[in-house]
């Protein structure tokens, strides 16, 4: 039976919704589920909808927290999704990956969608690791 445990960092604005911003299952390895991870900070404040590298950054702090609560780095990633708004962002989404996960790229699915659950956020990726 895997042992699995929900976290929701202090680092991290608590959640929008019923969902756990991490979930780690132990069955030989430790598996850590991340749940998409947006531009808002520690209070929920959430960046201005015009600047996608800031909203970017944050989204990434966020995501590195995340996978930190969770006992892996963003090396032990091995599948991110990415969801953006606008396709004219996608040069950008992809450049989050290079710049990121450099060495250590993951599977990854990039999908353009109408709207993310505040009409500010331009960006949420989610992320799974293995430790």
């Amino acid at each position: 039976m895997a042992k699995i445990t929900r976290i929701n960092p202090k680092t991290i604005s608590k959640p929008l919704a019923s969902y756990s911003h991490v979930v780690t299952a132990e069955a030989g390895k430790k598996l850590v589920f991340c749940a998409g991870q947006v531009a808002a900070d520690v209070d929920g404040n959430v960046l201005p909808p015009d600047d996608f590298d800031a909203q970017a950054k944050m989204v990434m702090k966020n995501l590195i927290s995340a996978l930190a609560a969770g006992g892996a780095k963003i090396s032990d990633v091995t599948k991110i999704t990415i969801y953006i708004c606008n396709p004219h962002d996608v040069p950008k989404a992809r450049g989050i990956l290079k710049t990121y996960f450099g060495k250590h790229p993951p599977g990854s699915t990039l999908c353009i969608l109408r709207g993310l659950a505040h009409p500010h956020f331009l960006l949420e990726i989610e992320a799974i690791a293995v430790v």
